[in-house]
């Protein structure tokens, strides 16, 4: 039984809220929680688990990350009019943004490029083939000569292998600041909207949110205290995860899949595909076996 305080209760509403709560709680701990069941030297569903392990995953991906855990702080924008979450101790900058880059390389012209493999179905490269476009030597230690690397495209500028930055290196006395060589086809810097290049890289700017509220209205069980801690639940990437799994298998395997989340048994998988009786059982059962090895594999390759 929940109960919201605030300033305004007093040693007797906290008594009354005891007294309710103590009158329809257990008498022990261990009568709320689920009953385990009691262990058996040959598991009935033992082998059958184990081929059936994969529907687990399915479940998960499924089902997709939890993404309302992370509170939705809309009260605060940045420079460019977008919600700053609040979740972080500072905002991390890296530069160029997306939308410079999109900007510099309006005319460049791409094409895709398809991975020769044996049975088809390559990944797909997206180079730039023509437009505006530079290419220079390449400058790094190799026994063989490497062909001529993009040295600039549109408005950035790549490393060929020569320039260096100045950044933090981790030594033998602590962190220290050293020339690091730029990796070949790294960012430079990008050529701004008024002609300017601008050096890439990335720091943490200002403070993100506000500081501890030290004017918040007491209540139980809460005071003054930091930010909660960053939550890692991407939803977007379990999303993308997921549709890759599904569409790695064969669509008819999929649907038993789904259909397993939701049957409550094997029979009745079977009479979804227009079996009946015990006949039902065993092709359900066959069905679902077949659909999780083929998972399986899937997830092997």
């Amino acid at each position: 039984m929940p109960f919201q305080t605030d300033s305004t209760w007093t040693p007797s509403t906290y008594r009354s809220a005891h007294h309710a709560w103590a009158a329809n709680t257990a008498a022990n701990d261990n009568a709320v929680l689920p009953r385990k069941a009691a262990p058996t030297a040959r598991p009935r569903h033992g082998v059958l688990s184990k081929k059936l392990r994969s529907l687990l995953l399915w479940r998960a991906i499924s089902q997709g990350s939890d993404w309302t855990s992370i509170a939705a702080n809309d009260n605060e924008v940045d420079e460019d009019g977008k919600p700053v979450p609040l979740l972080l101790d500072s905002v991390y900058e890296i530069r160029p943004r997306l939308s410079e880059i999109y900007r510099a390389i309006e005319d460049v012209q791409f094409t895709e490029r398809t991975h020769a493999k044996f049975d088809g179905g390559g990944s797909v490269n997206v180079i730039a083939e023509g437009g505006d476009i530079e290419r220079g030597p390449v400058l790094v230690r190799s026994k063989r000569r490497k062909p001529d690397c993009i040295v600039r495209m549109g408005g950035l500028r790549f490393s060929n292998g020569e320039q260096a930055e100045w950044a933090p290196v981790r030594t033998e006395r602590g962190i220290e600041y050293d020339w690091v060589r730029i990796p070949l086809g790294g960012i430079v810097d990008c050529q701004g909207g008024k002609g300017k290049w601008r050096k890439a890289g990335d720091r943490f700017g200002r403070a993100k949110g506000p500081l501890v509220d030290q004017t918040a209205t007491p209540t139980v069980g809460m005071g003054d205290a930091s930010e909660g801690a960053i939550s890692w639940v991407d939803a977007v990437a379990d999303r993308h995860d997921a549709a890759r799994i599904r569409a790695s298998i064969q669509p008819e395997a999929a649907k038993i899949l789904d259909l397993a989340m939701r049957a409550a048994n094997f029979r009745e998988i079977g009479e979804a595909y227009g079996h009946r009786g015990k006949h039902a059982e065993r092709r359900g059962k066959a069905a679902v076996i077949e659909a999780c090895e083929e998972l399986d594999r899937t997830l092997a390759a």
